[in-house]
This record gives C-alpha cells, structure tokens and sequence, in this order.
C-alpha cells in the first residue's frame, strides 16, 4: 500500500513527488534566462536539437524531445515565423519534411547557449560534483535517457540533453 491511515507515503511515492516539484521547480527557473530572446523552453529544446544534431524530421524531433506530434508541429511553426528554422522536402523522398536551423536560428542559439549553461550551473551549486554523479546515477535508472550527467563533471557529454 502507498498510503497508510495517517497519510503517510511511500518512500517511492515520496520520491516521485520531490523529483516532479524539483524538476519543474528547477526547470522554471532556468527557463527564465530563456525570456529576454523571446523563447520557449520547447522552441530553445528544438533549436539545440537541430544546431548540434543537425536538420530532422519533425517526428524525430518529437520523439528526440519526448514531446508530441502535434506539439512539435506548433512549436516549428512559430519558430519559422520567427525565422529560426525553415521546413524543406526531402531530397531522398519528396513526402518527408525536413527542419533546418537557419543562420539567424544559429545565431539565436549561440547568443541563448553560454548563459543557459551558466544557468543551470547556478541552479545546481547546492550539489557537489559527487552528489550530482549521485543524483545522475539514480535517475539514469528512471529516465528515458542513459546520458544525464552532471554539467560541471561533464560538460561535453550533456550538450545534447541541456
């Protein structure tokens, strides 16, 4: 049982709960920095995943950002308005969309980037870097990807994921 008549949880149950409000807590203030550049947290998500990992389909994107279809979609109509990516027919099969960063994406982007990273680092000097190692090889074990790392142990390795 998760609950006894007292109304205390689970340890488990205690854990998910600390882990949801830590990650929005924590995520809502390092989206702030987003704000000023007129960004999103999804637009920002979508933008790094075509900068580092260059033009993909939208469906990939979505399930890159563990977001959906119809999400993405949203999210790269507005950037394209805003000139950040543009949409192209695939070369291989003229039925596929492609989504590429333009040059003033990239510019956003690596105008965005340092201070984010900044950011993230501030919001985690709380943590040791054994206690982020710590806290990284826990949820290693509940996330849906294996390369969560602490930024300031391995600040390459996380590109991809911040």
């Amino acid at each position: 049982m998760s609950q006894d008549p007292k109304g205390s949880y689970s340890a488990r149950v205690e854990a998910y709960v600390w882990l949801v409000r830590s990650a929005e807590h924590l995520h809502g203030l390092v989206s702030r920095g987003l704000v000023p550049f007129g960004l999103t947290p999804s637009q920002y998500s979508t933008l790094k995943v075509l900068v580092q990992r260059g033009e993909m389909m939208q469906k990939d994107i979505a399930n890159y950002l563990l977001k959906t279809g119809g999400n993405i979609t949203m999210v790269v109509d507005n950037l394209e308005r805003m000139g950040l990516v543009g949409r192209f027919k695939s070369e291989v099969d003229r039925r596929q969309t492609i989504v590429r960063v333009t040059e003033k994406g990239r510019s956003v982007f690596e105008e965005v980037y340092p201070g984010h990273l900044d950011e993230i680092e501030s919001v985690l000097s709380g943590l040791t870097d054994e206690e982020c190692r710590i806290l990284s090889g826990l949820l290693e074990k509940v996330g849906p990807d294996r390369r969560l790392v602490c930024l300031s142990v391995h600040r390459e390795a996380v590109s991809e994921l911040v």
